[in-house]
């Protein structure tokens, strides 16, 4: 029989054949589409000394002999080694095993198998008279090598059941001993089969084993890694470990592997070698493996480098199937056979980090250095932290043989620790973060739901953290945060949350959602009634792209801006230094595009959001408080109040006053006899801006004196529009994106140099009194100037760091700004010659004019009026006698009119008398304001005021005489 003749018998009749040299380097297959293709190569390699097989299967595809191409099979085969060391010495030997085998299982009543001398050992083959599909050949294959094992012929297990297997061509050499080539040759020429006939046998022989491979649904298994991909089962994966040792501690339990306990019980004896590589591939993927693979080994004992080998050529670990063809019998006893797919399930567990740790929040690039670190506390007793997050609780379960298992369940699929817990006006709050996947987030809950597992749930579900595996699991959920909240409550003192920005009583400093230590740490907890602020405050972008736009202005030359801008921005911080409370800078110009806005952005940009940071223009002037109060020492900025002035414009300077007291309005609490607790304080700096000149508004014809308000606020007037170019209005957009930074490291810098921020204040403090030759009176715009020089000085190359400013230019500006402001004043200053000139424009109509004519007397009420004896008190406001003495013209008021009047206009009634009595005749006596007329007594306390008859002011257009002289 030719090697042709013989190959063709036992390989399909469609799909690609191959043929395979396996002794050089190269390992060359060929493919071809028929047996007579086969020909020319066997016959070439066996020319070339090469060993040379033949593949059992054709194949889908050519280029691939592996067992997913393999198409059809036509075949059973075995291989039977023989020699020393060998399950059988002798060739002999091993062909009378297989005639018992054959005797023994009735395969022999089918008809004699195929015999080929492989060289070294035996290779049988039972050819069918058909092509058999591989998904239909492969569980009989698996079948067969039980029933071998069953009656005890030895063979190579990895071989019977191998798709993709080749075995030698008959009348080629076996080359594997060069000096003593051996040939493979045909010793039986045997019948053809029926796979019905085969299947049928196998079927009533082994063991009711069924000849179809198991179905298996991981998912619902535990221990073996899922298919879905839940946030939840990922999880699992993530955290999962296999551990060789606990395979093996479930083995010696009795719930582990049987095929690992087969091996160490027979692990010294012949043909053990198919099962160690099959337990090499489970120990491989194990984090104990290389000590797991060397103890297998040396149980043999298999060499190291025989060990080395064989696990480098190790592709994956073999699933049970696997391993059970390659030593049948052992499997079907197992109890995890069809509840796992390889023994890696039974050494899994859940690889945890329960220490202490530090993780650090995301920050912007810019602000590296001030990265936020939270500590991650060690889990309460009986919970684990997964090694890649999540959170574990440690129970006892039972096994599938009873035994108490420790097992770890999932309790969330992601790190949920507590960072502090929070004093809020004295109700306490637990303060947690959830690592998320997404990235940290913030989850708060009332201390005092955590006495109830309900609440606690539903406290946490609010905030999308839910127990993983459903309602089971709640009470695991409860029972660890309650044991977090009990270690931190025993551990630290609750942190009192801030109601205000800025400076805090032990040192700190709010800005942006974060608490600045004076230990160099940063804090960010949830600050609840600040919401609105954090949400404008919190950074964004990089300080070098914010610092484009100050840059930009010093390059435009516009000081003015600058000194608005950042002086405000930067040095409103201060004004906590200065032991004043306020002070207002109005920016004012009857032009739109002047800067206004442009300055505002700026001083807003330094801490928040440039548009976003400010006060709305509708805002009312009490919740403008509230916002300082809030601020504390952070600038209030207010855009275009403009229309709040056309409705009234006596708010603007009320609000001045009530900014330089640093205190809110007292303010009773709703349905109680009892004050609110006022925490709205501040110290800082405000900009407003408008199109209108608040100055001239408080220096017009108001009733009130304006000097207190202007001395608590300065004005800018810009009257000059600003042409911008394309590039430069690309900067200014920049702020929408790039803003906050620059407040947070000012902010960080302040509470670590806070000693330095004072002597540079107080310095700037010392020179600007001699170099602006501030008084005692200009005490506001003292402190506020300084303030804003020095924040400028603070943020440069020397302390902070933050951007180079043109201090000098940003003085000279801010020096006419207050130069303007004494001029304003200097011209606004009223004397008691103003308020009773005040007095006689407002009630002229109501003077009795009394007038000696030709020796007669005529008395008028006002320009025409008649004086009889319907005429009241409560009309008279005064009298004004011309030439009853001659020569001299005598006024008279009532002083109780008088007093009121003062005080209405803020003008002191002792002044006013001082100033009179240095300036004219004074005398203060009881006179009858109707005597010497037809009307009615009317005797009051007046004050007489004489001087000689002169040309006097006018008191209207419409007055034909004036009353009061003056000089």
């Amino acid at each position: 029989m030719t090697p042709l003749d013989f190959i063709a018998a036992v390989v399909p009749s469609a799909g690609v054949l191959c043929v395979a040299e396996l002794s050089s380097k190269k390992k060359e297959h060929v493919f071809v589409e028929n047996v007579a293709d086969l020909e020319p190569h066997i016959q070439r390699f066996n020319d070339a000394k090469r060993d040379v097989y033949f593949a059992l299967a054709s194949f889908t595809e050519s280029g691939k002999r592996t067992a997913p191409n393999a198409l059809y099979m036509r075949a059973l085969f075995v291989d039977i080694d023989c020699g020393e060391g060998k399950p059988y010495l002798t060739k002999q030997a091993a062909a009378h095993a297989l005639d018992a085998f054959l005797q023994a299982t009735s395969l022999g009543v089918l008809g004699n198998p195929w015999v080929v001398s492989s060289g070294g050992g035996l290779h049988v083959y039972w050819p069918f008279t058909e092509n058999i599909a591989v998904a239909k050949w492969r569980p009989v294959a698996e079948a067969f090598k039980r029933l071998c094992k069953k009656h005890g012929l030895h063979i190579d297990y990895t071989v019977t059941a191998d798709a993709a297997r080749v075995l030698r061509v008959p009348e080629t050499f076996n080359w594997k001993i060069k000096n003593k080539p051996r040939k493979a040759r045909v010793l039986v020429q045997g019948a053809t089969f029926t796979f019905g006939d085969i299947e049928k046998s196998l079927k009533e022989q082994v063991n009711g084993v069924e000849t179809h491979e198991p179905v298996f649904n991981p998912a619902s298994i535990p221990g073996v890694r899922p298919k879905r991909s839940t946030a939840t089962q990922i999880k699992l994966v993530e955290n999962s470990i296999t551990r060789f040792r606990n395979i093996v501690e479930r083995t010696n339990s009795g719930s582990g592997c049987l095929q690992l306990k087969h091996y160490v019980e027979n692990a010294k004896q012949d043909g053990m070698e198919p099962l160690w590589r099959g337990l090499l591939s489970i120990a491989q993927k194990c984090v104990d493996g290389s000590k797991a693979a060397k103890w297998l080994s040396g149980l043999h004992p298999y060499d190291t480098a025989r060990m080395e080998q064989k696990l480098s050529e190790i592709k994956g670990p073999y699933p049970c199937v696997k391993i059970d063809g390659e030593n049948p019998g052992i499997c079907e006893k197992c109890p995890n056979w069809g509840k796992i797919t390889n023994p890696l399930a039974l050494g899994r567990e859940v690889a945890v980090d329960n220490t202490e740790k530090q993780i650090e929040l995301s920050a912007p690039a810019a602000l590296i250095d001030t990265q936020i670190k939270v500590t991650r506390p060690t889990p309460p007793r009986g919970f684990s932290y997964g090694k890649n997050g999540g959170v574990y609780r440690e129970i006892e379960a039972e096994d599938e043989s009873k035994n108490i298992i420790k097992k770890q369940v999932l309790v969330l699929p992601y790190d949920l620790f507590v960072v502090d817990l929070l004093n809020v006006n004295k109700e306490h709050y637990v303060f947690m973060l959830a690592m998320r996947p997404e990235g940290a987030v913030k989850v708060s809950l009332q201390q005092k739901a955590v006495v109830s597992k309900d609440d606690t749930v539903k406290a946490l579900a609010a905030q999308n953290i839910v127990a993983a595996y459903g309602a089971g699991n709640d009470k695991n959920l409860f029972d660890y945060v309650r044991g977090c909240v009990e270690a931190v409550s025993s551990n630290k003192h609750a942190i009192n949350v801030p109601t205000s920005y800025g400076w805090q009583p032990d040192g700190g400093f709010v800005a942006g959602g974060k608490i600045f230590m004076t230990d160099q740490s940063v804090r960010q907890i949830p600050m609840p009634g600040l919401e609105n602020l954090v949400h404008a405050t919190t950074p964004k972008g990089e300080l070098a792209q914010w610092r484009r736009f100050p840059e930009m202005l010093v390059a435009k030359g516009l000081y003015d801006v600058l000194a608005i801008g950042c002086g405000v921005g930067f040095g409103s911080p201060l004004m906590e230094f200065s032991g004043l409370d306020g002070l207002t800078f109005h920016a004012g110009s009857t032009e739109s595009g002047t800067g206004k806005t442009v300055a505002l952005e700026l001083a807003a940009s330094i801490w928040g959001h440039p548009r976003d940071y400010r006060v709305g223009k509708s805002t009312s002037a009490v919740a403008m408080q509230q916002r300082a109060g809030m601020l504390r020492n952070l600038p209030l900025l207010s855009d275009e109040i403009t229309s709040k002035n056309r409705r009234d414009a006596e708010w603007f300077p009320e609000f001045v006053f009530d900014l330089a007291e640093g205190r809110a309005k007292e303010r009773m609490e709703s349905g109680a006899n009892k004050e609110r607790l006022n925490t709205s304080v501040w110290s800082l700096m405000a900009v407003l801006s408008s199109n209108t000149h608040m100055m001239d508004y408080m220096t017009g014809g108001r009733k009130h004196s304006s000097e207190g308000e202007m001395r608590r606020m300065l004005e800018w007037i810009t009257n000059d529009v600003l042409a911008w170019e394309a590039h430069e209005v690309e900067v200014i957009k920049l702020l929408r994106n790039q803003h906050g930074t620059a407040g947070d490291i000012y902010a960080r810098w302040l509470t670590l140099n806070r000693d330095t921020a004072i002597a540079v204040y107080q310095s700037v403090y010392a020179r600007i009194k001699l170099e602006f030759g501030m008084t005692n009176d200009e005490r506001y715009w003292h402190a506020g100037v300084a303030c804003c020089i020095a924040g400028c000085i603070l943020v440069g190359s020397k302390y902070a760091n933050i951007v180079a400013l043109p201090i000098q230019n940003i003085i000279n500006s801010l020096k006419k700004i207050v130069e303007k402001a004494r001029l304003t004043i200097r011209s606004n200053v009223r004397t008691a010659e103003d308020i009773l000139n005040a007095y006689i424009r407002e009630f002229y109509g109501r003077f009795v004019v009394v007038r000696a004519i030709d020796g007669a007397i005529q008395a008028t009420f006002g320009e025409s009026g008649a004086v009889d004896e319907s005429i009241t008190r409560t009309q008279i406001s005064g009298r004004v006698e011309r030439n009853i003495v001659p020569g001299y013209i005598n006024f008279y008021i009532e002083e109780q009119l008088l007093k009121s009047y003062c005080s209405s206009m803020s003008f002191g009634y002792a002044d006013f008398r001082k100033q009179m009595e240095s300036q004219h005749r004074v005398e203060y006596v009881k006179k009858d304001m109707l005597s010497k007329t037809k009307g009615p007594q009317m005797r009051v306390n007046a004050i007489k005021i004489s001087r000689p008859e002169t040309p006097l002011i006018e008191t209207d257009a419409s007055a034909v005489e004036s009353v009061l002289p003056v000089e």
